[in-house]
């Protein structure tokens, strides 16, 4: 509905290595190197879009432990409850597509050692210009999205090219 906020379907995810490392960062770092791809997926239809960067929901690829405004949150937990919560998916998604897509975006950080941008410890929704002029946004429409999407080695690679063309050639 315009002017009311949106329906977020925040999905949260923990990694638990078998050596005992700590995997989180490594995992995270993937998800966001990986979700403007991912974001057809996440959001797929039109008034998906909408809600981002409005009523809190994100709009910016950023993360943080302190902050709702992000994309992905880290929440005050620790051992077995520490996880990550990725905040822009909607309840029009698969979930079976979601965490699958997800799970290899982490272990594409674990496996390539990626390491996370600085912390986003601001309130997006009440920065100025000149600080959200840093960060990289989610597409703005479900187009653009199907766009990264199709042209995306990694969406490709996990996706079968039926789904992603009901997905994306509608």
């Amino acid at each position: 509905l315009d002017g009311k906020p949106g329906n977020g379907f925040h999905i949260n995810i923990s990694v638990n290595a078998n050596d005992g490392s700590d995997q989180l960062y490594h995992m995270i770092a993937g998800i966001l190197s990986k979700v403007k791809e991912m974001t057809a997926f996440l959001n797929p239809t039109e008034e998906s879009y909408k809600r981002f960067g409005v009523d809190k929901a994100p709009k910016y690829i950023s993360w943080s432990s302190e902050n709702r405004s992000q994309l992905i949150r880290i929440p005050a937990a620790v051992g077995e409850y520490r996880r990550a919560e990725l905040r822009s998916p909607d309840p029009t998604a698969n979930p079976y597509l979601a965490f699958a897509l997800m799970i290899y975006a982490g272990l594409y950080g674990i496996e390539n050692k990626l390491t996370m941008p600085e912390a986003a410890d601001i309130n997006l929704y009440k920065a100025d210009s000149k600080t959200l002029a840093n960060y990289k946004t989610l597409p703005n429409n479900l187009s653009s999205a199907c766009a990264i999407a199709t042209a995306s080695d990694f969406i490709r690679s996990h996706i079968p090219t039926s789904i992603l063309d009901i997905y994306c050639s509608k």
